[in-house]
């Protein structure tokens, strides 16, 4: 379920995810796609560990070019 969009960032869109497995933990995906906060997706991406975009921006998990699966 998409909980936050933060649109046309760094030429993408990030959304953060929950998929209720953790209280408190919410997967970041960037796609080209925007999707509205509500809606549940399931999205076919790339899996990164430890990729940090400068300015404080950095995540241990991400999900990048995120592709909405119909």
């Amino acid at each position: 379920k998409v909980t936050k969009l933060n649109a046309h960032i760094m030429d993408r869109h990030w959304l953060h995810l929950k998929d209720g497995s953790f209280d408190s933990f919410d997967m970041v995906a960037t796609s080209q796609t925007a999707v509205p906060v509500g809606h549940i997706v399931s999205l076919k991406a790339t899996l990164n560990k430890n990729v940090d975009f400068g300015a404080g921006y950095s995540y241990d998990l991400i999900l990048e070019n995120a592709e909405l699966i119909p």
